[in-house]
């Protein structure tokens, strides 16, 4: 019996750096970037969010003030549910956005202001969603929306890499 105590005790703990809530609802009190943001919860507690499955172009990237001002319009001083599927580095809840019945993460790539993350998508996002975002996204490629304007949007993930250490 102590055995499976401990041992109960010990997978317990090891799950302690999960996400403690599925849901947070809170208000949108600031549109960081295309993909994040911060909201006052229910607790009245700020909490900073990061949009699943998405990564929108980083602020000095072109079309990165358009996404953080299409996500603004969408959920500024807005009631949103927010279900938490991961923290990532920075601590900060990783979520599907909703307000109402839309999916918020999937209408940054709707209007061309997001790629689908695939890389962490993977695994995590159900493949319905998965196969979804991703014709989202090849609907606005096609449509050459936002980001698709350019003959060559350079993701924000090779941004990043190709900026460390500036």
């Amino acid at each position: 019996m102590f055995r499976l105590c401990l041992l109960f005790f010990l997978l317990t703990a090891c799950r302690a750096d999960e996400p403690s809530q599925p849901f947070i609802n809170g208000v949108v009190i600031k549109v960081k970037d295309g993909d994040s943001l911060v909201i006052r919860d229910d607790q009245n507690q700020e909490r900073q969010l990061r949009l699943a499955f998405i990564d929108a172009p980083e602020y000095s990237q072109p079309f990165g003030s358009e996404a953080r001002r299409n996500l603004d319009r969408w959920v500024s001083q807005k009631h949103v549910q927010a279900q938490v599927v991961d923290t990532d580095r920075y601590q900060r809840r990783v979520v599907v956005l909703q307000l109402g019945n839309t999916d918020i993460n999937g209408e940054q790539i709707k209007a061309g202001f997001a790629w689908h993350y695939q890389h962490f998508a993977k695994g995590k996002q159900s493949s319905a969603d998965f196969e979804r975002y991703q014709s989202l996204e090849q609907q606005a490629r096609q449509g050459r929306l936002g980001l698709w304007q350019e003959a060559r949007p350079v993701p924000p993930w090779d941004y990043r890499r190709a900026n460390r250490g500036n």
